[in-house]
C-alpha cells in the first residue's frame, strides 16, 4: 500500500509536469535559452543517482518538515520527471511538420494546434512514458531511505509521518540474519519486479494501441 500511495502520488506530480515540460521544449521553446536549460537539466537527471535526490529532498524538505510519504513522493517525482520530459519530447519530434502548417494555413492558434493536432497524435508516446517513469521509480530504495524511512507498518496519512515502501521492506529484510526475513525479501523483490514487468507490459499495449488508432 505504501508502495502505490507513493508512487501513486510522485506520478500525479512528475508526469503532467514532464508533459508540459516537454511541450514547451519541442513546440515553444525552441533555441531559446529556457527550453536549452530544460533539455540540459533533463539529461543531467536523468544520469543522477537516485541516492542523490535522495539527499536533495531530505535537506530541502525532510529538514524543515520531517520524514513523510509526500517527500518520498518529490524524491521519485525528481526520477521520473527528466524520463517524462525526454519520451514525451521524442515522441513531439516524430510528429510531422506538414500536420502543424496546415493546421495554420486553416487559420488556427499555435495552442490550438499543439492540443487538437500535435498531442493526439503523439498520445501513444506520451501515454505510455507514464508507466515506463513509474517503473523506473518503483524500485528505487535509496532516495526512500532519505526521505520516508523504513518502518514495519505502513502509515495511511501519506503527508506526515515515517511510511514505508515494498523497496524499503525489501532492504530492511535483506540485511537481517534470519531465515524468515530473508524469505519475506525475496517475495517482496519478486512482487516488485512483477510490478515492473506489468507496468512495461501496459506502456507497450498502450503504444501499439494508440499507434494503430492513429493510423
Amino acid at each position: 500500500v505504501g508502495t502505490l500511495e507513493i508512487t501513486g502520488l510522485a506520478a500525479v506530480m512528475a508526469v503532467p509536469l514532464g508533459i508540459l515540460g516537454a511541450i514547451y521544449v519541442n513546440e515553444y521553446g525552441g533555441n531559446r535559452l529556457l527550453a536549452r536549460v530544460v533539455r540540459f537539466m533533463a539529461d543531467v537527471m536523468t544520469g543522477v543517482p537516485s541516492i542523490v535526490m535522495g539527499l536533495f529532498i531530505f535537506s530541502i524538505w525532510v529538514l524543515h518538515f520531517g520524514y513523510s510519504g509526500l517527500a518520498g513522493a518529490f524524491a521519485l517525482g525528481c526520477l521520473m520527471l527528466p524520463v517524462v520530459i525526454r519520451s514525451t519530447e521524442e515522441m513531439l519530434k516524430l510528429v510531422p511538420d506538414a500536420l502543424r502548417e496546415a493546421s495554420y494555413a486553416l487559420g488556427a492558434t499555435k495552442s490550438r494546434v499543439t492540443l487538437t493536432v500535435v498531442l493526439p497524435a503523439a498520445i501513444g508516446g506520451t501515454a505510455s512514458s507514464a508507466p515506463l517513469a513509474i517503473a523506473r521509480a518503483a524500485g528505487e530504495t535509496a532516495p526512500l531511505l532519505f526521505t520516508i524511512l523504513t518502518v514495519t507498518s505502513t502509515n495511511a496519512n501519506v503527508f506526515s509521518g515515517a511510511n514505508t515502501a515494498l523497496s524499503a521492506q525489501i532492504f530492511a529484510n535483506a540485511t537481517q540474519p534470519y531465515t524468515g526475513a530473508q524469505s519475506r525479501a525475496w517475495g517482496a523483490a519478486l512482487t516488485l519486479i512483477a510490478i515492473a514487468f506489468i507496468l512495461l507490459i501496459v506502456a507497450r499495449f498502450v503504444t501499439t494501441r494508440f499507434t494503430r488508432f492513429s493510423n
